[in-house]
């Protein structure tokens, strides 16, 4: 099986409007339903556009009537440090506190009239104290994130794998969440977007429809538990060779 979701993130009534509007179009041209990571009460300043009053009545519920799968982005996307040296708005915080922000992000997304049925944290950044919290908190189908090549069970919650973000043509088989930003993407990539569907859409599937054939309790084999770290070290090798120049 193989199969292509894509997924939307930073969702708020003052994201880029015109790069939503492009990504929007080429979806809807091909009918692919994505996910779309919505930041329930967003106070990060990068999201400086005007800000539209029918984002919640009228954009929010265009993406849902399409058969669109909503998606709770975390709650403020404002991040603290870590003690790694990472920044993240989840990790490193007590159970307590992640249960309030994902709890209260969760209500007001549903006092906005959507229920969302994924979460996925800012910057791909969790920990063990987050997957617990989604798991305990029960209202998620899944979580957007993780290194596999299908959907995995860990900790009692469902992931779907995000191993890249740009749309590109991997391995004939597995599942591939592709990641963009519509708020900052440039329009050659738009325009790469709408090429790469256009030639594989047979392969592209809403997360709906992954969600109904997946193995739900399915453990990462162990050739995929070795995926984060090659990825990891990869990553550093580049940035080193970056640095070096």
């Amino acid at each position: 099986m193989l199969s292509y979701i894509i997924r939307l993130d930073d969702a708020t009534p003052k994201m880029n409007h015109n790069g939503w509007q492009e990504v929007e179009s080429i979806l809807d041209r091909y009918d692919v339903k994505p996910i779309v990571g919505i930041i329930p009460d967003s106070s990060d300043p990068l999201f400086c556009w005007e800000e539209d009053p029918r984002f919640w009545t009228e954009t929010v519920q265009r993406w849902i009537a399409k058969g669109w799968t909503i998606a709770q982005h975390g709650y403020h996307h404002v991040y603290h440090p870590c003690k790694d040296g990472s920044h993240s708005e989840f990790s490193d915080l007590s159970y307590e506190e992640q249960m309030f922000r994902i709890k209260t992000g969760y209500e007001v997304m549903v006092n906005k009239g959507c229920q969302p049925s994924c979460f996925f944290a800012p910057g791909h950044t969790f920990d063990n104290t987050t997957i617990d919290v989604c798991r305990d908190f029960g209202r998620f189908d899944f979580i957007s994130d993780g290194y596999a090549l299908y959907p995995y069970q860990e900790k009692g919650m469902l992931f779907f794998p995000s191993i890249f973000d740009t749309p590109h043509r991997i391995l004939p088989f597995g599942v591939y969440t592709f990641i963009l930003h519509p708020s900052f993407t440039k329009q050659s990539a738009f325009s790469q977007l709408d090429r790469f569907i256009s030639s594989n859409r047979k392969s592209f599937s809403s997360a709906t429809e992954v969600l109904l054939r997946c193995n739900k309790m399915r453990e990462k084999s162990a050739i995929e538990k070795t995926i984060h770290p090659t990825i990891t070290t990869l990553r550093k090798i580049r940035k080193m060779l970056l640095i070096g120049r």
